[in-house]
């Protein structure tokens, strides 16, 4: 008879947990997808980042590029250089793109998403994948442009997203700086060989005279 009433009371607990946590999840999910805008209201507010972040990359303004990034912004420039943190971030656009010391005498970058977005924590972090054209004029001289990919991910905080990482890469294998430098030593190839003959016979018959 105990065993009996122990297993009638097992059975009622199971059903009192059971309802309770089959109501109260749903609950929670609900207030936590009303809490959050609507995902194409997110779509948009990402989308308006990006182009804001371009721009101001392409104005050389880095007090409106400073505003789109997180304060402990991860940064893989495409000179394979790190970047952690605001500071870090603008003593990298002074080096690169601002002062007479600077390395890019002028830049363009374009940037397109592959798809839409990711979105996680709902509706809060988004990371995005997408391809760029980056022409550059160095100050050396040097003008080139470059495809690239990348990785952003977005957080969004108090209403606004900022960028907290990006990462961008370009082809190693196939890169139009890599087609120059082979370029160039396929120049070196055909004009020093005949060079090189030429050299060899003037002063081997010059050694013949000598002896």
């Amino acid at each position: 008879m105990k065993k009996s009433f122990s297993g009638w009371r097992l059975a009622l607990g199971a059903i009192v947990l059971a309802a309770f946590f089959g109501g109260v999840a749903p609950l929670y999910a609900q207030q936590g997808a009303a809490g959050a805008p609507a995902i194409e209201t997110l779509h948009n507010e990402l989308r308006a980042l990006k182009d804001r972040a371009v721009k101001a990359v392409n104005d050389r303004d880095q007090a409106a590029l400073m505003k789109e990034l997180g304060p402990d912004i991860l940064f893989t420039a495409m000179n394979n250089e790190r970047v952690h943190g605001a500071a870090e971030a603008a003593a990298y656009f002074d080096k690169m793109l601002k002062g007479s010391g600077r390395l890019i005498d002028s830049m363009t970058l374009t940037a397109e998403a592959d798809d839409l977005t990711t979105l996680y924590q709902n509706g809060s972090v988004g990371i995005a994948t997408g391809t760029s054209s980056a022409s550059f004029k160095m100050m050396s001289g040097l003008n080139f442009s470059l495809p690239l990919r990348w990785t952003a991910t977005m957080v969004r905080a108090d209403g606004r997203w900022t960028l907290a990482a990006i990462h961008f890469s370009a082809d190693t294998f196939d890169n139009p700086l890599l087609s120059s430098a082979g370029a160039f030593w396929r120049w070196i190839a055909i004009v020093g060989a005949p060079l090189g003959i030429i050299l060899g016979f003037g002063f081997g018959r010059r050694g013949r005279r000598t002896a």
